[in-house]
């Protein structure tokens, strides 16, 4: 992201003297009257891992929901809501990268977006941490049971390759629930940055 220079003005008596000072940190915008102050590296890193979680939940409970349908079994409900959210979070990430570059990055219309998909998020967490987790059933206790085994398995059958499926669908499962904790995670840490973006510029 560019770095863009702010001036600052330093009177002494009657002398006045401007100069010109780039900050790599921090990006100023302007607002209602106030200047706000981004971490620029923070938030670039945020918005990245953000845009990665959203791309690989999409593309995971997309593909699971097309197993669902190939097996004629119903597809929960929940894989569609993720979907969505996967979705959400690609369209706040460049909306935020626009906004950015206008100069219009605002900390009450990030914390407002960001406290909602915090909220999607946990919830999609949550319920694809019962149906992961949970007791006799789960996905992960038939991963255990049925897939991860002692016994030996090989060679060029049907067989062999839908042991392969089964193994990639269970990595999916687990791989979705660390990035749905990992992007509510982030979105929590983004309403905190708003509010000390806030909190600095009304100091300032």
């Amino acid at each position: 992201m560019p770095v863009f220079s702010t001036k600052y003005s330093d009177f002494t008596g009657s002398m006045a003297r401007s100069e010109t000072t780039s900050i790599p940190e921090r990006i100023s915008y302007r607002g209602t009257g106030r200047r706000y102050r981004w971490p620029n590296i923070s938030l670039s890193i945020i918005l990245f891992i953000q845009f990665i979680c959203g791309v690989t939940v999409l593309g995971i409970f997309a593909y699971l929901a097309e197993v669902q349908k190939r097996l004629y079994a119903p597809v929960p409900w929940y894989f569609y809501f993720l979907i969505i959210v996967g979705l959400l979070t690609i369209f706040f990430v460049f909306g935020l990268v626009t906004l950015y570059y206008m100069h219009l990055l605002l900390p009450i219309y990030v914390g407002i977006l960001s406290f909602i998909l915090f909220v999607l998020w946990l919830t999609g967490l949550i319920k694809a941490s019962i149906d992961l987790w949970g007791p006799l059933g789960s996905v992960n206790d038939n991963c255990t049971r049925y897939v991860f085994t002692d016994q030996e398995w090989g060679g060029r059958s049907v067989e062999t390759l839908a042991r392969i499926q089964q193994i990639g669908v269970c990595n999916m499962w687990k791989t979705s629930f660390a990035l749905e904790l990992i992007a509510t995670v982030l979105f929590m840490f983004m309403l905190f940055m708003c509010h000390q973006v806030w909190s600095r510029a009304v100091r300032d």
